[in-house]
């Protein structure tokens, strides 16, 4: 996914895939749940966010809620905190975040 946050491009297929939350993976569930965090070769990091249209991430189109996506820009202590709202494995939290 490519979108523009303060006018720069990001670009999830050019950027590191470090993990993925998935609740769900059925998009016919209402309440499917994909987030997979990345990081740039800037050091930022990114969380694509998928979501039925019963999470966070729905969408109104034509008076219906939808299925909806979207690109987050994070610091690494937004990334952190994401990382310990998921119960991300820890070996995952260290190898990356460990300084």
């Amino acid at each position: 996914m490519q979108r523009v946050i303060d006018r720069k491009l990001y670009d999830t297929d050019r950027a590191e895939q470090i993990v993925q939350y998935a609740h769900s993976t059925d998009r016919g569930d209402y309440h499917y749940l994909i987030e997979t965090l990345y990081k740039t070769t800037d050091g930022e990091y990114l969380l694509h966010c998928e979501g039925g249209a019963a999470t966070e991430y729905a969408k109104l189109c034509e008076g219906e809620w939808v299925a909806g996506e979207e690109l987050r820009l994070f610091d690494e202590e937004a990334a952190l905190d994401w990382c310990e709202n998921r119960a991300i494995h820890s070996s995952i939290v260290i190898d990356e975040f460990e300084h």
